[in-house]
Formats: C-alpha cells, sequence, structure tokens
C-alpha cells in the first residue's frame, strides 16, 4: 500500500520489511545485505520453505465453535488458505472467516527454527541499522516484538499483529490483524493450539476451499471505478487526465484550487481489504510503542487546534511528502492530527487516520486515500460515491 501506508520510522519500515520476508517465503531471494540467500533473514526462509513440505492441514488445531467464540459465528468452515488469506486446497494456513467480515489466520507445522530466528531479528536490525549510520535501534526493536508467556517454550509477539509459538518439535504463528488486533487475543487462541501439536483434530481444510470468497470483479484501471462526471461532482472540475500506476491499483485526480494543486489518490485493494483495513488501524494505534516508548497517539488529536498549529502542520506534512511548492497543504490544515473510527457512510467500516489519511473497506474491498494535499470534506465525499459504487 504505497501510498496510504502509515509514514513510520526507520525501525517500523525494517520491521515491515521483516513482515514482508515473512509472507513472502514462496518467491525467490537473490537479494543482497541482510535479506540474501546466506543471511540470517535467508536461512528464516529456507526453514519455512522447508517446513511446508510437510506441514498438516493448518485448519486441524483450531475448531470452528472455538474460533467463533473470538471472532463470532462463522460466514463458512474453516478452509484452507495462503498466508494471505486466499482459498488454496495445499495452502499452509486456515482461514477463519466472520459473518462480519472478521478474519482470523492460523498455521502450524514442524519447528522450522523461525521462532529462534525471530528472536533474535531485534538484534540483527540494530546491527544492520548500526552500519548505516542508525544506531541504538535494537532497543525500541525488542520492545515491539515482545517474548510471551504460555503453556510453549517460546513464543514471539509482533504488534499489529501476529504471534509465533514453538513447543518441542512443533510451531505455530496465529494472525489476528484481520480482527481485534490484540496479544491477549492472539495468547488465548495459541493457547488452544498447542496442546493439539502432534494430536491434530480430525478435519480437512481443503473441502471447504469452493466456498471461499472469490475476489471482486473491478475494472483493471483504478480510474476505471468511477465515471469522471462522478468523480468532478466530489472533489471539483479535474485539472487534466487522471492517473493510473501500472499495475491499476491506484488513481490519482488532480483539482486546481486557489490554495495550490490538489492531488486525490485513491488506492484499492480488491480482495482481503478487511484485513488490510484492520492491519493499518491497528498498526497505527501501535505506532506509538514502535516510536521508542509508551506514546499514546491518541494523544495527537489533543495537539492545538488553533488554525497556526494546523498551517505549521500542513507545512510540515508538505515537505515530508514532497509535495512540490504548487501543492496545496492538505487535510491536516482542516482537522489537525485527528483520528475517527466511527465514520458514518456507505461503507462497512472507516476512518480517518491523524488526519493525513482516510480509510475504508466495503464488501472486503479496501479503499484508501492519502489526503497530504487533499480538502477533507470532497476527499470524504469522493469516498462515499466509491463506496457506493462497490
Amino acid at each position: 500500500m504505497s501510498n496510504i501506508a502509515a509514514r513510520p520510522t526507520i525501525i517500523f519500515a525494517a520491521l515491515a520489511a521483516f513482515a514482508a520476508v515473512l509472507t513472502s517465503c514462496n518467491k525467490a531471494d537473490n537479494s543482497p545485505g541482510i535479506f540474501g540467500k546466506n543471511s540470517a533473514f535467508g536461512a528464516l526462509d529456507s526453514a519455512v520453505r522447508a517446513d511446508r513440505v510437510s506441514r498438516p492441514d493448518p485448519c486441524a488445531y483450531l475448531a470452528a465453535g472455538e474460533a467463533e467464540s473470538f471472532i463470532g459465528k462463522l460466514k463458512m468452515p474453516p478452509y484452507r488458505a495462503t498466508d494471505d488469506g486466499m482459498g488454496d486446497v495445499n495452502g499452509d494456513h486456515c482461514m477463519y472467516m466472520a459473518a462480519d467480515g472478521r478474519q482470523l489466520l492460523v498455521s502450524a507445522g514442524a519447528n522450522s527454527g523461525a521462532g529462534k530466528i525471530i528472536q533474535g531479528v531485534p538484534n540483527m536490525l540494530g546491527n544492520a541499522l548500526a552500519k548505516a549510520g542508525v544506531g541504538g535501534m535494537d532497543s525500541a526493536a525488542h520492545r515491539v516484538m515482545a517474548e510471551t508467556k504460555g503453556p510453549w517454550d517460546q513464543a514471539t509477539w509482533i504488534p499489529g499483529g501476529s504471534l509465533f509459538v514453538a513447543k518441542g518439535d512443533m510451531e505455530g504463528q496465529v494472525d489476528v490483524s484481520g480482527s481485534s488486533g490484540q496479544q491477549k487475543e492472539a495468547v488465548a487462541i495459541a493457547t488452544l493450539m498447542v496442546p493439539r501439536f502432534g494430536h491434530p483434530l480430525d478435519y480437512d481444510g481443503a473441502k471447504a476451499v469452493a466456498m471461499a470468497p472469490k475476489p471482486k470483479a473491478h475494472p483493471a484501471s483504478a480510474c476505471d471505478v468511477l465515471p469522471t462526471a462522478q468523480v468532478e461532482a466530489a472533489i471539483g472540475a479535474l485539472s487534466g487526465s487522471p492517473e493510473a500506476d501500472p499495475d491499476g491499483t491506484t488513481c490519482k485526480y488532480h483539482v486546481a484550487s486557489d490554495k495550490g494543486l490538489r492531488t486525490y489518490s485513491v488506492e484499492y485493494v480488491w480482495q482481503g481489504g478487511r484485513k488490510n483495513y484492520n492491519m493499518l488501524v491497528h498498526g497505527m494505534s501501535t505506532l506509538g510503542s514502535v516510536m521508542g516508548g509508551n506514546i499514546p497517539m491518541g494523544g495527537l488529536d489533543s495537539l492545538p487546534g488553533d488554525s497556526t498549529t494546523r498551517n505549521m502542520l500542513g507545512g510540515l506534512m508538505k515537505m515530508v511528502g514532497g509535495g512540490g511548492s504548487k501543492a496545496a497543504t492538505g487535510a491536516v490544515t482542516q482537522v489537525g492530527l485527528k483520528t475517527d473510527t466511527t465514520l458514518k457512510g456507505p461503507w462497512d467500516n472507516a476512518s480517518l487516520q491523524h488526519g493525513t489519511q482516510l480509510l475504508a473497506v466495503k464488501n472486503d474491498v479496501m479503499v484508501g486515500m492519502d489526503l497530504q494535499s487533499a480538502d477533507y470534506d470532497k476527499a470524504k465525499a469522493l469516498l462515499t460515491a466509491i463506496c457506493e459504487k462497490l
């Protein structure tokens, strides 16, 4: 999510990169440095790939009824899935999808040694960043990737959030990023799963794959989701043609205003939108701990709301985002660094995140808008028009 992802600190970016390694282990890795084949991350990649060859049915460690106690009534029976939640009869994860769209993803299998490597990640990141001239970040990473107590040999919690556990020759993962994002929920689920290591339930998760949701039909280009007339009704007359990115997931609309050029960048996640939405919301809520302590991100809402402060924030966002001298200052000049997760409209859920992003999910499709140079009310009108279309 290039345009709508949180603007992170260095350590948060490094952890995100690490997470990308974990979730992309089926791809060839020819990269140099700490992510190369001969690095510790490369060893983690190889270990996980080898483990997948003999991994048992991942749906055999948590019963459907048990999952419902955490996410509510299931929409369909648990099914085997890939690590991004897509149904796959050979998938090494199990998806539990609730009727209200919440998602729980778990896996279990032979111990690949990934847990020990994960525990060493903070030190590895600290060393790598120190070589790059950014020292002292390993302690911050240790605060983020905390060891967790329970009926296992070792476990590591990554906020946002995933719990990795190991017991004897077995290991598992509980991913609650698509539901609550809460560590206590992940720990409770893992506590149910771990005693079944070596004693799985009698369940075939491949049978339910046929019932897994399919991606929503959509245009090849994000700029074709709404006709121009509807876009202009929301944000005003366009200044030039909309700009679509090569992969078709993002469209940028430009509008001239008396405050400068406004850009409304809209990005779509066509499948797994609910999970992506929750991950972003949960991730931003934990950014304070990533920044090095108990920094309450809600405190940003309490910054002075006078026009001078908001204009200063707008200028700062413009400078950080590289908007250029002709770009308008964005929504923070109107709403400050406000967060609002109670927005009402034609969506399943929507939120304003610290005055810089608008996020919404509708029918498992996520829509994200960067508000760096956008007018807030017009951006919300555009989001409304899009979600009515979805």
